[in-house]
């Protein structure tokens, strides 16, 4: 005899979120296709900068190009900045920021092509609150961790000099409430690896398309960095208090792992919003255009703080 409809359905969340748990005491995920990593590695339509600081000083309408030296790189690093429409008429001011990470093969310019210019539009049309958007340098197929032998200190040098930076040079709200981080592929695992590794630093992530495979063989690398291990590890930190969306097209061949991922959240009580849109592969142009004026909603309810403080 068939089973009841909904007992069905809880038979196969339950299934997942199982299998989610069990994945995350193995560290054995399952990564996609190379093809997949290739396609997506030319989206920036130029070889990946794989220095602190991207040399083509590129900053697209809507942002500026700046950099700063980094103790922990032992060198300048680049990023893209994203200001209000208001920022220098409303000097008492403070704005919560977003930290936007780019995918894979891709620059700091990616974000100011696609994610910017839709907050932008939302802010002026006061569908947004006015806010501030930091694109850093990912060093191309870094994934927004310390590379294991040391080499690329990215992980150390966002956390430990970037995000103090911004605090020291622009009116941000320097709170968890008023810090959100987000990304697209390999910038969507970042979001998680630094989001969930972080909670006492940023109290909002949104993930797109986030590439949550492991590829290290490591176990203690991986223990310490893949956002799977990071949720169960941090999950009373995170759980009531972080604001979660993942997005994702049910043509992605990253879907199930943002099934699964969002189901491991479940699992731990951790509350977070899922958004699929039919038709949508690995696409991000796609997928921010099916968000549409959920995006600006998200972080209107994401960011509601008080914004006006004296220095």
């Amino acid at each position: 005899m068939t089973r009841p409809w909904a007992a069905q359905v809880k038979c196969v969340l339950f299934g997942a979120a199982l299998g989610a748990v069990c994945t995350v005491a193995s560290f054995k995920l399952a990564q996609p296709a190379r093809t997949l990593l290739s396609r997506v590695a030319r989206l920036a339509g130029r070889a990946p900068n794989r220095e602190w600081v991207d040399s083509s000083r590129s900053a697209p309408s809507g942002t500026r190009y700046e950099t700063f030296f980094s103790p922990t790189a032992g060198s300048r690093m680049s990023y893209l900045l994203y200001l209000p429409p208001d920022y220098v008429t409303s000097s008492g001011r403070r704005y919560p920021v977003i930290y936007w990470l780019h995918g894979r093969g891709g620059n700091q310019e990616e974000g100011a092509a696609t994610f910017v210019p839709r907050l932008d539009a939302a802010i002026r049309a006061g569908k947004a609150p006015p806010l501030i958007i930091v694109l850093p340098n990912g060093l191309g197929y870094n994934r927004w961790v310390d590379t294991s032998d040391g080499a690329q200190p990215l992980e150390s040098a966002f956390i430990q000099d970037l995000i103090p930076h911004v605090d020291r040079t622009y009116r941000t709200i320097a709170t968890r409430q008023g810090r959100a981080i987000e990304g697209f592929s390999m910038g969507g695992f970042g979001a998680a690896h630094l989001g969930f590794k972080y909670p006492e630093i940023f109290g909002v992530i949104a993930l797109d398309s986030a590439a949550l495979f492991d590829e290290s063989t490591q176990d203690a690398y991986l223990k310490a960095n893949s956002p799977w291990s990071l949720a169960v590890r941090n999950a009373d930190a995170i759980r009531g208090r972080t604001i979660i969306r993942l997005a994702v097209g049910d043509q992605d061949s990253l879907f199930d792992l943002n099934r699964n991922y969002h189901l491991l959240l479940e699992a731990l009580g951790i509350r977070n919003e899922f958004a699929v849109f039919h038709g949508v592969g690995h696409d991000e142009v796609g997928l921010y255009r099916q968000l549409g004026d959920r995006l600006a909603t998200f972080y209107t309810d994401a960011l509601l703080i008080e914004t006006t403080s004296s220095r």
